[in-house]
């Protein structure tokens, strides 16, 4: 039986994601469980930085965004072995009996051909799988290169270069230096739930409730930070984020506010948590790496 588990809030979209997969496992006649997951916990121990994602078998297959049925369908499915015109003649070639042509089967690795009575193991799941395996090698290898070159090129260009924040067109640093500047950051990626808007949201609001003189003064700055465009991809190394997350540094101090997820739902002990967490960090109570 096919095991599958919808990661996220339960937000719009995690609910369609999990419609989705219903529809695909039961247009395939596949037996299935699922399994709707939405502790944050639960959640960053497969390390999904961003949901709803999609689990197969326990294997993360997707995250961030709401797959088709028919997407979802090419994970559920095993390999086929589409042999076609690579088989040679009955002859001399045939099918393993639990890989006819064209016939899913459960591991691509079962498919073999039986060559005048020995087996050769066919990458491609087909009898005279070879051209296939040279084409899949080409491309492996294109792919490499052209990663080589793009990490020599950041390298040039340095990783230490100044981030635009969200929407704004201003810029931000790396992890800022020594400051008594209190920095209360909301961390999202290029897909957002209505749970991950409310969070930064509730957040700002906390913060501007309680703090609005110090947030005028520049004694308090609040910045949402999309961490998927190349020049913030640092934070996530910075601050070791296993999920998009609030997160307030001081004094080249940091903590991270990883229970809004739990208190978005519950908008008076949010607030209360993050004007909590937000006067501690003035007094320099946060702890580093917390």
């Amino acid at each position: 039986m096919t095991k599958i588990q919808i990661l996220g809030s339960g937000c719009d979209k995690c609910r369609k994601l999990a419609a989705n997969a219903k529809l695909a496992a039961e247009q395939l006649n596949l037996p299935f469980e699922m399994e709707k997951i939405e502790d944050i916990n639960q959640i960053t121990a497969f390390g999904v930085m961003m949901t709803p994602a999609l689990a197969v078998n326990g294997k993360i297959v997707s995250s961030g965004k709401v797959l088709t049925p028919d997407e979802i369908a090419g994970f559920l499915v095993a390999p086929s072995c589409d042999c076609g015109s690579q088989c040679a003649s009955p002859e001399t070639k045939t099918m393993e009996s639990s890989c006819g042509c064209g016939t899913p089967t459960e591991s691509a690795s079962s498919c073999c051909c039986k060559e005048n009575g020995s087996e050769k193991e066919s990458g491609s799941c087909c009898c005279g799988g070879d051209g296939k395996k040279k084409i899949m090698t080409i491309i492996l290898l294109i792919f490499v290169a052209a990663s080589i070159v793009f990490m020599v090129i950041k390298q040039i260009k340095g990783t230490s270069a100044v981030a635009p924040t969200a929407g704004t067109g201003q810029t931000i640093s790396a992890v800022p230096p020594m400051t008594d500047v209190l920095t209360v950051y909301y961390f999202h990626g290029n897909q957002r739930c209505m749970t991950c808007n409310k969070i930064e949201q509730l957040t700002k609001q906390a913060v501007e409730k309680k703090y609005a003189d110090e947030l005028a003064s520049g004694k308090i700055v609040f910045r949402a930070v999309n961490v998927e465009e190349p020049v913030n991809e640092h934070f996530v190394k910075d601050f070791s984020l296993t999920t998009r997350s609030v997160v307030m540094q001081k004094n080249g101090n940091f903590k991270k506010f990883d229970e809004v997820w739990t208190f978005v739902r519950e908008p008076e002990k949010f607030t209360e948590y993050i004007q909590d967490g937000v006067s501690r960090m003035i007094s320099d109570i946060g702890s580093a790496g917390k």
